[in-house]
């Protein structure tokens, strides 16, 4: 823990036993009154060894002598039982982050812990730049609060986290979240708490990229998914044959959707949440709404003999082992087929690439385009060689 940190636990051990302080005070306060009457012939600094026990009077009567057993238990307890037992134990990290989050300024907050937001936390933390994060997931930011860093656990669209991550002081601001009505709600909060300050919003729908960005909201908004679609086009291009998507999110059905506007080519898409897309479904698109992690599953919806293409875009690290096996089992029974797997973990894209996969990442290509769009002094902004 920091010099900062440490300040930080102190200040809230102190803050936390306040009762206990002035009822100590107010007891030894009505200790030193009474000797200050009773035994006038003392002098003042004798009242005050009196006061805190350090010798008595001689005659002194019952109340002075309940006075003298009591004080020091008092200071036994509060001071070295509570108080110095608890500065020397490890604070709530859910407490002292958000605290650390009100002392920035001139510094990025990061709305919402997803994959993009991973990638901008990890280039602050490396370059040592200035930020705070929002999340009211406490478990999927666990290991970042235990880290000590600088997070505000609660729903962003409230005031009272915005304040305390200081928004009001922030140069950039991060929006990434899926829920489309938080993120409008929390760009008009910001806004108003800080005319001045860079607003960067994750959005899906036009429209609504388009309000975000006019006055007085001013924010620039972008879609990873098309960001990402970029390279999809090129992997598509000029190619034939059936296709299989699997996923469930925004990028899935683009790349469903872009490739079945290709002629002579039938899309399957998997999708074991959505009955339907976005956008306006072809005779070239076939949506099937289950679950495929076997070729089995895929059988039963498509010759995987006509197959060319396959994209694995599931983003949930449990899935992981699923997409792994389907890309090994195509590599061993249809290695006509070309497999993109979309992953978000560095180490594991050695692991498709002995299966002749190909990987890709939103995530990694998102933020790379997002460093092109901020400012010079952005706390995401490339480093000059």
């Amino acid at each position: 823990m920091n010099l900062l940190n440490a300040f930080i636990v102190i200040h809230l051990k102190l803050k936390q036993y306040k009762l206990q302080f002035i009822f100590f005070f107010l007891f030894w306060f009505i200790g030193f009154i009474f000797f200050l009457i009773t035994e006038p012939e003392y002098s003042f600094g004798r009242i005050i060894l009196f006061s805190i026990t350090v010798g008595l009077p001689s005659d002194v009567g019952d109340f002075g002598q309940f006075y003298a057993i009591i004080l020091p238990i008092l200071l036994e307890v509060i001071f070295f039982g509570f108080i110095m037992g608890e500065l020397f134990e490890k604070y709530n990290p859910v407490i002292t982050s958000r605290i650390l989050a009100s002392h920035k300024r001139n510094h990025a907050v990061i709305i919402g812990y997803q994959h993009l937001s991973e990638r901008i936390l990890e280039y602050c933390v490396k370059n040592k730049n200035q930020f705070c994060l929002i999340e009211d997931n406490e478990e999927l930011v666990e290991d970042l609060l235990n880290a000590g860093h600088p997070i505000v656990i609660g729903d962003a669209t409230e005031t009272a986290n915005l304040e305390s991550a200081n928004v009001k002081y922030a140069k950039d601001v991060f929006i990434n979240v899926n829920d489309v009505r938080l993120a409008i709600i929390c760009t008009e909060k910001i806004r108003k708490m800080n005319p001045l300050c860079r607003i960067y919003v994750r959005a899906f729908e036009d429209h609504i990229q388009e309000y975000l960005s006019e006055p007085p909201l001013n924010a620039f908004s972008f879609s990873t998914s098309k960001w990402a679609m970029e390279g999809i086009h090129e992997w598509t291009k000029n190619k034939t044959g059936s296709v299989i998507v699997i996923g469930r999110d925004n990028l899935t059905h683009r790349i469903a959707y872009h490739i079945s506007q290709q002629p002579d080519r039938e899309v399957y898409l998997f999708d074991d949440i959505h009955d339907g897309i976005e956008f306006v479904v072809n005779k070239q698109l076939h949506i099937c709404n289950e679950f495929a992690c076997f070729l089995s599953d895929l059988r039963a919806h498509v010759n995987l003999e006509e197959v060319t293409q396959v994209f694995i875009c599931w983003k949930k690290e449990s899935e992981f082992d699923e997409a792994i096996y389907l890309t090994s089992k195509f590599n061993l029974r249809y290695p006509h087929i070309e497999v993109f797997v979309r992953t978000f973990d560095e180490e594991l894209k050695d692991i498709i690439k002995k299966y002749n996969a190909k990987t890709f990442s939103t995530s990694e290509r998102a933020f790379k385009m997002l460093q092109k769009e901020v400012t010079q002094d952005s706390a995401i902004a490339p480093k000059k060689l």
